[in-house]
């Protein structure tokens, strides 16, 4: 049977035929298979054994035939330059599907009020917004406001990508380390809605950090007094001395 296959395949459903035999006669028919698929003689058998391997061969002959019959139509197709293109209906159908992977109006309360509801591929499910913002949550210090980042803003997150965010993230946190004696960092509602936009790629200027507030000086901390100058001028006519 031999026809560059290095492989076949076996049957469970041999197995109750087999189990009547001993382990001798068990061993020489696997013995008879594998000389047989190899295109190899194949050693004589007693009775019980030979019954058992006439079925087994003519089911791997069938088997061998419906392989090489579809080596040949491969073949054949690869003559004619491979698989047959898509009628004009399939490729519309298909342009169809991957125009709409994400850009129907979902199943979501915010997105039929959310003028800038974000396109995203099938694989941009709302479950991996929420799991990819569970991920960068955990890495933002400040840790309040969860509640406050909609699914959509989730979704939107989830299409600018969580390399990025974490990008973001990370420079936003050096800034906190190096103004840590003044700034304190934004609640996360706060970032993950709009703050973290100032250090995308795009946007980053680095260097370019909170200004830190003025500090008062001494003369700025004295509380301002309140003159009456009209009372001044007279006091001061009346002390001047006079001439004589």
């Amino acid at each position: 049977m031999a026809d560059g296959k290095s492989s076949f395949v076996l049957y469970t459903e041999y197995l109750r035929h087999i189990q009547k035999m001993s382990m001798e006669q068990r061993g020489e028919l696997f013995t008879a298979i594998l000389c047989y698929a190899a295109g190899e003689s194949v050693p004589e058998l007693d009775a019980a054994a030979d019954m058992a391997f006439s079925f087994i061969r003519e089911r791997m002959d069938r088997d061998n035939a419906a392989y090489m019959e579809k080596v040949e139509k491969r073949r054949e197709a690869g003559k004619l330059g491979g698989r047959p293109k898509a009628n004009g209906f399939s490729e519309k159908q298909e342009k169809a599907k991957k125009a709409n992977g994400f850009s129907e109006k979902q199943n979501n309360p915010d997105s039929d009020n959310d003028p800038d509801n974000v396109t995203v591929n099938n694989k941009n499910t709302l479950a991996d917004a929420k799991a990819m913002f569970e991920r960068l949550w955990k890495m933002y210090p400040n840790k309040k406001g969860k509640g406050q980042v909609s699914d959509t803003q989730k979704k939107r997150l989830l299409a600018i990508g969580e390399p990025t965010l974490v990008k973001a993230i990370e420079r936003y946190s050096l800034e906190l380390q190096k103004d840590a004696d003044w700034r304190k960092p934004q609640y996360g509602s706060t970032f993950f809605n709009n703050g973290y936009v100032d250090y995308l790629d795009d946007n980053y200027v680095p260097g370019k950090a909170e200004k830190r507030p003025a500090a008062k000086n001494n003369f700025n901390n004295f509380e301002q007094r309140q003159y009456d100058y009209d009372a001044l001028e007279t006091d001061l006519l009346n002390s001047t001395p006079q001439g004589g």
